[in-house]
C-alpha cells in the first residue's frame, strides 16, 4: 500500500520560454555602427594583423585606415624614392606594414574583438 503526500506542485507555464525565443528588445547592431571598440584588422599576405581600439564608429575609424592606406600605397615611387619613404612613419602600424612589405589589407574580414560599456573606464 502506497502512501499519498499532500505536495502542492505547480506547473510553469510555457510564456516565459515562447517569449524568450520570439521576443527580443533590441535590433542587432551593424558591425559597423559599433563604438567604443577594440577591433582586429589582418593581412592577407600573411598572418600579421592589426589590434587598434575606438570610441567612434568602427566603420569610421576603418574608412580613415583605408584611405590612408590607399594614399599611401598607390603613389609611384623611384628606387631611391621607396628606400627613403621606409623610414617614414605613418598614423598607423597598418600603414606602415602595407607601406612597407607591399601587403594587400584584409578589409572584408576586420572583426571586433570586444566592446567597452563602461564609459567611466577610460584608457590613458
Amino acid at each position: 500500500m502506497t502512501k499519498k503526500h499532500q505536495v502542492p506542485v505547480s506547473v510553469r507555464p510555457a510564456i516565459k520560454a515562447l517569449r524568450r525565443l520570439l521576443v527580443h528588445p533590441k535590433d542587432k547592431q551593424e558591425k559597423e555602427e559599433v563604438t567604443d571598440c577594440v577591433y582586429k584588422i589582418p593581412c592577407s599576405n600573411c598572418e600579421t594583423t592589426y589590434i587598434g581600439e575606438t570610441g567612434r564608429k568602427f566603420g569610421s575609424r576603418l574608412k580613415e585606415h583605408k584611405t590612408e592606406v590607399e594614399a599611401t600605397t598607390s603613389k609611384p615611387f623611384t628606387r631611391s624614392q621607396h628606400i627613403s619613404s621606409l623610414s617614414e612613419q605613418n598614423k598607423s602600424a597598418l600603414t606602415d606594414h602595407a607601406r612597407h612589405d607591399n601587403h594587400i589589407i584584409n578589409w572584408s574580414e576586420s572583426t571586433i574583438l570586444d566592446r567597452e560599456s563602461n564609459k567611466r573606464y577610460q584608457m590613458n
